[in-house]
């Protein structure tokens, strides 16, 4: 019961780190120099070449603090290493070996294959490898030697007079010493039938490795113009993260910012993955000039394009220059989804009264006119159905007596 739940504690562990990794997330920083107690007492130019190593994979610690300087390195090991420094092509899938001593689960088995199919070993015998055995000196000088391609001038060499060194091994010492990939002992001797330290095959392993790339094309092979404001620059070799200074970097001449612009390294080392910055322009109606300066390999050598010929720029999604959210408010102008309402002006849908003047629907009573049903009296006037008397006229049916003028009437 105990065994199955430590089996499914593994399980959920397992899933969980494939998760982070599948989303692309860094689990640990890379390792370094600083991370090995037995580097810190190296100069620094020496720290920076195990750091190359480090970086590009070829070489790890034997421990988590301790990167086995002195120790020694089997040949099974070496074939490895080997394999990744001249590039050499490892199929993965082969389970029999060409060497009778070579088990099919071992971990070599495909480098020391690749060794022998790039005729860099041939085995201590025709049927053996001898993969626990020690890499002596003088074998590490023949495998770096024919690795980088130069058997032939190794077998013209007339090589070393060391007494230390084998007869057949003569002319491989000879020319590492001038190429300067081993150097010779404090004594002066090489030393030849020692057994190579990890040290040394560490240096060895540099000094092939910057020779090797200096026979490629060292340059930006190509870039491109991808959705969310990105641009990613395709290299030919591992390129040292330091030495990538935005500012460097041009588009249609005008260079970088590194205030505003980021990027990212891609985990084998080989695309510079570059966020622009909002706002970015890129005239469109032309394939855009893009110049790449100051870029170094891990193993300092410099990446540098021709300046005749472009480098290939494919525009999947051109940058874009994302509209504000929120409109922009002029200054004392209304915007343009709210009508202003004008000061001392009526709304539309509500009529303003005016003062002084009646509604339409209560005609206003005007003050000392008269209603037109009854009519107005003025005075001193009759009425012109009663006719005024007028004063001191007689009536015309009595006449008036005249008095003396006659006798009638008059009484005896």
């Amino acid at each position: 019961m105990r065994n199955k739940k430590l089996l499914s504690s593994f399980l959920t562990i397992t899933l969980a780190l494939s998760s982070v990794t599948s989303l692309g997330v860094v689990v640990s920083e890379a390792k370094t120099s600083t991370d090995f107690t037995d580097l810190n007492d190296l100069d620094e130019a020496t720290k920076k070449k195990f750091d190359a190593l480090i970086s590009a994979g070829i070489f790890d610690g034997v421990s988590d603090g301790t990167f086995g300087l002195k120790e020694e390195m089997n040949r099974a090991q070496f074939a490895k290493v080997a394999a990744l420094i001249f590039g050499l092509k490892v199929d993965a899938s082969i389970t029999t070996s060409s060497f009778s001593d070579v088990q099919s689960d071992s971990y070599a088995l495909p480098y020391i294959e690749a060794l022998k199919s790039a005729g860099i070993t041939t085995g201590t015998t025709s049927t053996t490898f001898n993969p626990t055995g020690n890499v002596t000196k003088e074998q590490l000088a023949a495998f770096l030697v024919r690795g980088l391609g130069m058997e032939n001038e190794a077998q013209q060499s007339q090589g070393t007079s060391d007494k230390t060194v084998s007869d057949w091994a003569k002319g491989y010492v000879a020319l590492a010493l001038e190429k300067k990939l081993l150097a010779a002992g404090s004594d002066g001797s090489f030393g030849g039938k020692t057994p190579a330290l990890r040290e040394q095959l560490a240096s060895g392993a540099f000094e092939s490795k910057k020779l090797v790339e200096i026979k490629q094309p060292l340059e930006v092979s190509g870039a491109e113009f991808m959705s969310g404001n990105k641009l990613e620059l395709t290299l030919t070799a591992q390129i040292d993260l330091a030495s990538i200074d935005l500012s460097k970097i041009t588009i249609n001449s005008v260079p970088l910012d590194s205030n505003l612009d980021s990027f990212d390294l891609s985990e084998d080392k080989k695309t510079i993955i570059i966020k622009l910055h909002n706002g970015f322009q890129l005239d469109s109606t032309k394939t855009p000039v893009i110049v790449v300066n100051g870029l170094k390999t891990l193993f300092g050598n410099e990446l540098k394009n021709d300046n005749k010929v472009p480098i290939p720029v494919k525009i999947t999604e051109p940058p874009y220059n994302p509209k504000p959210e929120t409109p922009v408010e002029q200054p004392n102008k209304p915007e343009p989804e709210a009508p202003v309402e004008q000061p001392n002006e009526p709304n539309p849908e509500t009529p303003v009264e005016q003062p002084n003047e009646p509604k339409p629907e209560e005609p206003v009573e005007q003050p000392s006119d008269p209603k037109p049903e009854t009519p107005v009296e003025q005075p001193n006037e009759p009425k012109p159905e009663e006719p005024v008397e007028q004063p001191s006229d007689p009536k015309p049916e009595t006449p008036v007596e005249q008095p003396n003028n006659s006798n009638e009437g008059i009484l005896n």
